[in-house]
Protein backbone atom coordinates (compact mmCIF):
# COMPACT_ATOMS: atom_id res chain seq x y z
CA UNK A 1 0.00 0.00 0.00
CA UNK A 2 2.85 2.44 0.96
CA UNK A 3 4.55 1.75 -2.68
CA UNK A 4 1.18 2.31 -4.24
CA UNK A 5 1.13 6.16 -2.57
CA UNK A 6 4.42 6.69 -2.70
CA UNK A 7 4.48 5.94 -6.70
CA UNK A 8 1.12 8.11 -7.23
CA UNK A 9 3.01 10.87 -5.09
CA UNK A 10 6.34 10.61 -7.73
CA UNK A 11 3.74 10.47 -10.57
CA UNK A 12 1.73 13.51 -9.44
CA UNK A 13 5.44 15.59 -8.77
CA UNK A 14 6.63 13.91 -12.84
CA UNK A 15 3.40 15.20 -14.55
CA UNK A 16 2.04 18.36 -12.57
CA UNK A 17 5.53 20.14 -12.36
CA UNK A 18 6.57 21.79 -15.45
CA UNK A 19 10.35 22.78 -15.25
CA UNK A 20 10.88 26.61 -15.21
CA UNK A 21 13.30 26.31 -18.17
CA UNK A 22 10.26 24.76 -21.10
CA UNK A 23 8.92 27.71 -22.58
CA UNK A 24 12.33 29.78 -22.90
CA UNK A 25 13.45 31.25 -25.92
CA UNK A 26 17.45 33.07 -25.61
CA UNK A 27 16.59 36.84 -27.51
CA UNK A 28 18.16 38.87 -29.79
CA UNK A 29 19.38 41.70 -27.94
CA UNK A 30 21.29 44.68 -28.07
CA UNK A 31 23.45 45.15 -24.79
CA UNK A 32 24.65 49.06 -24.65
CA UNK A 33 27.50 50.22 -22.55
CA UNK A 34 26.31 53.10 -19.66
CA UNK A 35 28.46 54.93 -22.21
CA UNK A 36 26.73 54.27 -25.19
CA UNK A 37 23.23 55.78 -23.53
CA UNK A 38 24.54 57.93 -20.55
CA UNK A 39 26.40 59.87 -22.76
CA UNK A 40 27.35 62.69 -20.94
CA UNK A 41 28.75 62.10 -17.36
CA UNK A 42 28.89 65.59 -16.29
CA UNK A 43 25.48 65.92 -16.56
CA UNK A 44 23.74 62.20 -15.97
CA UNK A 45 24.55 60.38 -13.01
CA UNK A 46 23.71 56.39 -13.08
CA UNK A 47 23.71 56.57 -9.17
CA UNK A 48 19.70 58.14 -8.80
CA UNK A 49 18.38 54.40 -10.50
CA UNK A 50 16.49 52.07 -9.00
CA UNK A 51 18.88 49.17 -8.21
CA UNK A 52 15.82 46.71 -8.61
CA UNK A 53 15.98 47.59 -12.27
CA UNK A 54 14.09 49.41 -14.78
CA UNK A 55 11.98 48.64 -18.09
CA UNK A 56 11.29 51.71 -20.08
CA UNK A 57 8.44 50.79 -22.90
CA UNK A 58 8.05 54.44 -24.07
CA UNK A 59 9.42 58.13 -24.70
CA UNK A 60 7.94 59.51 -21.57
CA UNK A 61 9.03 57.08 -19.38
CA UNK A 62 12.52 57.33 -21.10
CA UNK A 63 12.48 61.07 -20.43
CA UNK A 64 11.13 60.34 -17.05
CA UNK A 65 14.41 58.20 -17.06
CA UNK A 66 16.25 61.11 -18.40
CA UNK A 67 15.31 63.27 -15.91
CA UNK A 68 15.93 60.92 -12.86
CA UNK A 69 19.50 60.74 -14.16
CA UNK A 70 20.19 64.68 -14.61
CA UNK A 71 22.75 66.15 -12.60
CA UNK A 72 23.48 69.88 -12.37
CA UNK A 73 27.64 69.77 -11.92
CA UNK A 74 28.80 73.37 -10.42
CA UNK A 75 30.51 74.57 -13.66
CA UNK A 76 28.66 77.27 -15.23
CA UNK A 77 29.90 76.02 -18.65
CA UNK A 78 27.90 73.19 -19.01
CA UNK A 79 24.66 73.40 -19.44
CA UNK A 80 22.53 69.95 -18.36
CA UNK A 81 19.19 71.48 -19.60
CA UNK A 82 20.02 71.39 -22.88
CA UNK A 83 21.98 67.49 -22.91
CA UNK A 84 19.15 64.78 -23.71
CA UNK A 85 19.90 60.92 -23.92
CA UNK A 86 20.40 58.86 -27.45
CA UNK A 87 17.12 58.19 -29.44
CA UNK A 88 15.31 54.57 -29.06
CA UNK A 89 12.50 53.83 -30.97
CA UNK A 90 10.13 52.62 -28.75
CA UNK A 91 8.01 51.46 -31.07
CA UNK A 92 10.21 48.77 -32.07
CA UNK A 93 12.42 48.31 -28.81
CA UNK A 94 11.77 48.19 -24.84
CA UNK A 95 15.17 49.25 -23.09
CA UNK A 96 15.24 47.01 -19.74
CA UNK A 97 18.67 46.98 -17.09
CA UNK A 98 19.77 47.02 -13.17
CA UNK A 99 22.23 48.92 -11.82
CA UNK A 100 25.94 46.75 -10.44
CA UNK A 101 29.07 47.40 -9.53
CA UNK A 102 31.86 45.22 -10.34
CA UNK A 103 35.55 45.21 -10.16
CA UNK A 104 37.31 45.73 -13.67
CA UNK A 105 38.97 42.85 -13.47
CA UNK A 106 35.44 40.80 -12.94
CA UNK A 107 34.33 39.04 -15.91
CA UNK A 108 29.89 39.46 -16.69
CA UNK A 109 28.05 37.64 -18.55
CA UNK A 110 24.47 38.59 -19.31
CA UNK A 111 21.39 36.99 -21.48
CA UNK A 112 17.99 37.48 -22.09
CA UNK A 113 15.34 35.12 -22.27
CA UNK A 114 11.89 35.16 -23.33
CA UNK A 115 9.00 32.99 -21.30
CA UNK A 116 6.25 32.67 -23.58
CA UNK A 117 4.75 30.06 -21.13
CA UNK A 118 4.74 32.67 -17.92
CA UNK A 119 4.92 36.04 -20.50
CA UNK A 120 8.06 36.71 -18.62
CA UNK A 121 11.42 38.71 -19.87
CA UNK A 122 14.35 36.99 -17.67
CA UNK A 123 17.51 39.23 -18.14
CA UNK A 124 20.61 36.96 -16.24
CA UNK A 125 23.78 38.70 -15.12
CA UNK A 126 26.14 36.84 -13.61
CA UNK A 127 29.10 38.69 -12.28
CA UNK A 128 32.51 36.47 -11.92
CA UNK A 129 34.56 38.18 -9.10
CA UNK A 130 38.14 37.77 -9.63
CA UNK A 131 40.27 35.86 -7.54
CA UNK A 132 43.71 37.46 -6.64
CA UNK A 133 45.67 40.55 -7.54
CA UNK A 134 43.57 43.41 -9.08
CA UNK A 135 43.96 47.17 -9.29
CA UNK A 136 40.10 47.18 -8.47
CA UNK A 137 39.01 50.10 -9.95
CA UNK A 138 34.91 49.98 -9.52
CA UNK A 139 32.45 49.90 -11.91
CA UNK A 140 29.17 51.28 -12.41
CA UNK A 141 27.20 49.74 -14.88
CA UNK A 142 23.07 49.82 -16.10
CA UNK A 143 23.72 47.04 -18.21
CA UNK A 144 21.52 48.40 -20.70
CA UNK A 145 19.87 45.68 -23.00
CA UNK A 146 17.51 47.10 -26.20
CA UNK A 147 15.00 44.01 -26.43
CA UNK A 148 12.17 43.62 -29.44
CA UNK A 149 9.62 44.81 -28.09
CA UNK A 150 7.15 41.97 -27.34
CA UNK A 151 3.75 41.43 -28.60
CA UNK A 152 2.14 41.30 -25.44
CA UNK A 153 2.41 42.91 -21.92
CA UNK A 154 5.39 41.03 -20.17
CA UNK A 155 6.43 41.32 -16.86
CA UNK A 156 10.76 41.79 -16.49
CA UNK A 157 12.04 39.62 -13.85
CA UNK A 158 16.28 40.68 -13.14
CA UNK A 159 18.21 37.54 -11.89
CA UNK A 160 21.73 39.27 -10.83
CA UNK A 161 24.35 36.56 -9.66
CA UNK A 162 27.64 37.22 -8.04
CA UNK A 163 30.37 34.37 -7.62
Amino acid sequence: MKKIILLGIIIALVVGCKKESEGLTEQDVKYLKTGEIVNCFACFSPSNVNADGFEIKSEESYKQFENLLRIYPFNPIIDCDTVILPKIDFNKYTLIGILTTYGICDSVSRSVFINTDKTKIIYNINIKKHVGFCTDIGCIDLNFALVPKPSVDYRVVFNLKEE
